[in-house]
């Protein structure tokens, strides 16, 4: 039986409401985390999951009691885990979508070579009928960025490395900081590189310099584990690597 959403409250306004197998198995199992923040009336997703089902997240999101609060989507990166259900979450919610510039683009176009889908649809992959379809994306986002979210701010950060257009997103709320770093950084100071057209060690490690220099209180990644306090101790553990002349560990599933 799926966990329900009085199990994975997180924070006082952090949910997470999907988890596939490379984490809790909360909803589908090629769906990554997804993160609901909610405040003042208002709600944000942090990605979509990859779409196969999105019922489940959709339940979750209910549990909460941030069904009609929805505003927005916000997705880290193209690749299908994260951004394949945008599209009918966005229907169902009424919430819009936003990504970095080169990743509106390739989910615009459906363009699944960018997101790298043509790799990634291989034998123990997703569903034989499963595609890499087109989404609206309403709005870019750029580095820097705030979007208000009810009492708090959700702070953009490009952060490139594992993905091309890859964002993560600092939260900046009472009495600390939370970082939702997509694909970019891990718990146990891991990192995800990839035999994929935009992946690079050299990006990646410049990209978890900047974040340890964030030193989050919160860290949510994509996949695995998270952190609630101390996230900064994960940062610094990949820069312990990059600092002896080595990338970081790699995730492993």
């Amino acid at each position: 039986m799926a966990a329900s959403l009085r199990d994975v409250r997180l924070t006082d306004h952090v949910w997470l409401v999907g988890s596939g197998g490379a984490g809790f198995s909360i909803t589908h199992p090629r769906d990554c985390h997804v993160y609901l923040i909610m405040s003042g009336g208002d709600a944000v997703l942090i990605d979509s999951g990859a779409g196969i089902e999105t019922e489940p997240i959709l339940a979750e999101i209910e549990r909460a009691g941030a069904g009609a609060l929805v505003s927005r989507i916000v997705i880290t990166h193209a690749h299908a885990d994260h951004s394949g259900g945008a599209a009918e979450l966005g229907r169902v919610l009424g919430a819009t979508v936003y990504a970095s510039a080169e990743v509106a683009g390739y989910l615009r176009e459906g363009d699944a070579e960018k997101a790298s889908f043509d790799v990634m649809q291989g034998p123990g992959g997703y569903p034989d009928d499963y595609r890499f379809r087109s989404c609206a994306v309403d709005g870019e986002l750029t580095d820097g960025e705030r979007l208000a979210v009810g009492e708090l701010e959700l702070e953009v950060l490009s952060t490139p490395g594992h993905s091309s257009g890859h964002l993560a997103f600092l939260l900046h709320r009472p009495g600390g900081t939370d970082l939702f770093s997509g694909d970019a950084a891990f718990a146990q100071g891991r990192i995800l590189l990839q035999d994929l057209w935009d992946c690079s060690v050299r990006e990646s490690t410049r990209t978890i310099r900047r974040l340890a220099a964030l030193k989050p209180d919160g860290l949510y990644p994509g996949h695995g584990l998270f952190a609630v306090r101390d996230g900064w101790h994960h940062l610094y553990s990949a820069m312990e690597e990059i600092q002896s002349g080595l990338p970081p560990r790699q995730l492993t599933f």
